[in-house]
């Protein structure tokens, strides 16, 4: 009966050699650790391989995923001194998904929790998610392992916090095994480790296979301050592939408070070369090379000489322009630039018969459908198009966020949406800079501007600044502060220390008498509330112009680096 058993025993092994199926030894190697299976989890973990390699094309493309992003990661293990053979818990956690989501909302290639990724260092807002990018979230990864680590000196029992924390991960540890190089794998191990040795077990053999579709990963680091797009008309790639392979960048442009790196995917030569050496170029130009292509050149900016230069080859707002002469026409300003009138007429809302302004810049290729800017005020002069060119927006899209028909006029100190539809009720809104009055006791702030702002920021003419007010005398008693008697009569703490002539240093005194100007019946009284719910058609501006205050004092209350709301975000809009 023994002999039958081990026949078939042996047959199945053959069997799974065959197939070309790993096989699951007694003996493993992680890291500095040698782990010895016993019999029941031999078997146990040979079951997992067998159903991680049972399907082809499923296999084969966790295989290709292994071998585009293993050498980042290893990499920066060896960066970080954590053990190589981790990488495979990457594919045991997300599948080298970038953007997998758990059930329990945990994101990304290591599948770290929002609060879990900012703890190891790690970039999660609502323009970028490093859970999503390979290279800070598998540093991420190595701080948190080496963290449990360095309390148990054992990189399996580390995986186990990795999982269910070092408290959850107690009840798989042995006091006695910390420190040790040698571990025995048995029915009480934790799961999480038989199934991460199933996953090593089952990919290292095709470690040094070729992808199948010969694709390779390049890292780049020098795209502060430009989108996916400017990257890829850089590197002559689809855009669309570009951002498969990098999203966690949600919107925008790269930021640059620290560096970001962007995976180049590649199969392909761009001008002769190997995209490595495009790469490698490009990363090696001086900072101010570049800067001569990249820098927004504004009409309004123009300067004697500048005509001088070489209009071809220039970049305005991430398009190709050519600036026009002193006597272009359609004919020849398109001739130069080696576009069709058609297109220069379409790149840039002409008609016909309208004339080249000269020392002008005129598009080369499609302007966009909104700008990265918020808002524009009106200025004297300027015209729906000037406008439209001035941000690369198309003329119809302008007209449209701002519902304006064709034949309506624009009047200066009108504020224009640029990158949202002005809301159907929200009336048209207007920007005048105030002009300094004296302090009148009969009109006063509703409410005190936490910051004044150097910017110019649209107001809109529908709200009222001022309001009358009446005239009331206060006696202080125990426990009132001027912030108690602020908030009691609905004035600002500025306004009571002015009209009662009170320094920053006076405290108040039992039974002094306080002049009060207060609001008259019959007006609202200011929320109490300092949240408000973004809805439908909000944008930072318009929540700025409801709750009086300006959009730079918003932004940074509420440590925003954007102006990008999104309907159900709660802004704080006033100080606790």
């Amino acid at each position: 009966m023994k002999i039958n058993f081990f026949i078939i025993c042996l047959l199945h092994l053959f069997t799974i050699r065959a197939k070309g199926t790993p096989v699951v030894t007694k003996e493993v190697d992680f890291g500095n650790m040698k782990l010895v299976l016993s019999r029941n989890v031999i078997a146990e973990i040979q079951q997992q391989v067998n159903s991680l390699t049972s399907s082809p094309k499923y296999y084969q493309m966790k295989v290709d995923r292994m071998l585009l992003y293993f050498p980042v990661i290893e990499r920066v293990f060896k960066e970080e001194g954590v053990p190589e053979d981790f990488k495979y818990l990457a594919i045991q956690e997300s599948g080298l998904v970038s953007d997998a989501v758990s059930s329990a909302d945990a994101v990304g290639f290591w599948q770290f929790k929002d609060f879990t990724a900012r703890e190891v260092g790690l970039r999660v807002d609502k323009q970028i998610d490093e859970r999503k990018n390979i290279v800070a979230s598998s540093r991420g990864a190595a701080t948190y392992l080496k963290r449990h680590n360095f309390l148990v000196d054992n990189w399996v029992y580390a995986m186990s916090a990795y999982q269910a924390g070092m408290g959850g991960a107690r009840k798989y540890m042995n006091k006695s095994n910390y420190g040790a190089r040698k571990l025995e794998i048995n029915s009480s191990t934790h799961w999480y480790v038989k199934k991460f040795i199933a996953h090593k077990i089952a990919f290292q053999d095709r470690i040094n296979d070729k992808h199948s579709q010969n694709l390779s990963l390049i890292e780049f680091k020098k795209g502060a301050n430009k989108n996916l797009n400017w990257i890829a008309k850089e590197f002559e790639l689809d855009v669309d592939l570009i951002k498969t392979y990098n999203k966690w960048i949600r919107t925008g442009e790269i930021p640059e408070d620290k560096t970001y790196v962007v995976l180049i995917p590649t199969q392909q030569k761009v001008k002769n070369k190997t995209l490595s050496e495009v790469v490698v170029e490009n990363e090696s130009k001086p900072a101010l090379e570049r800067t001569n292509i990249e820098k927004k050149i504004y009409p309004f900016e123009m300067v004697p000489g500048l005509s001088e230069v070489n209009s071809k080859n220039l970049k305005f707002n991430n398009l190709k322009v050519i600036l026009s002469g002193n006597s272009n026409n359609l004919n020849s300003l398109a001739a130069e630039a080696g576009i069709s009138i058609k297109l220069l007429i379409k790149y840039n809302d002409l008609n016909p018969q309208d004339p080249i302004k000269a020392n002008t810049i005129y598009y080369l290729e499609s302007k966009k459908s909104k700008s990265q800017i918020g808002f524009h005020v009106v200025e004297n002069s300027e015209t729906l198009w000037s406008i439209s060119q001035k941000y690369a927006l198309r003329l119809n899209k302008l007209k449209t966020m701002n519902r304006i028909t064709s034949n309506e006029k624009i009047e200066i100190d009108r504020v224009l949406y640029l990158n949202a539809k002005r809301p159907k009720n929200t009336p048209i809104q207007y920007h005048k800079k105030e002009q300094k009055k004296e302090m009148n006791a009969a009109t006063i702030d509703i409410e005190e501007q936490p910051e004044k702002s150097d910017k110019i920021i649209p107001t809109s003419t529908t709200v009222k600044n001022k309001i009358p007010t009446a005239k009331k005398i206060h006696t202080v008693v125990e426990g009132e502060s001027l912030w108690s008697l602020a908030q009691k009569y609905n004035v600002s703490v500025k306004d009571l220390r002015t009209f009662n002539e009170i320094n920053e240093n006076d405290a108040l005194n039992i039974g002094q008498e306080l002049y009060i100007f207060s609001a008259r019946k019959g007006l609202p009284k200011a929320s109490k509330s300092n949240i408000y719910t973004v809805q439908a058609g909000d944008s930072f501006y318009s929540i700025a112009v409801k709750h009086n205050v300006t959009v730079k004092y918003l932004m940074q209350l509420n440590r925003r680096t954007n102006d990008v709301v999104m309907i159900g975000d709660k802004l704080k809009v006033y100080p606790n």
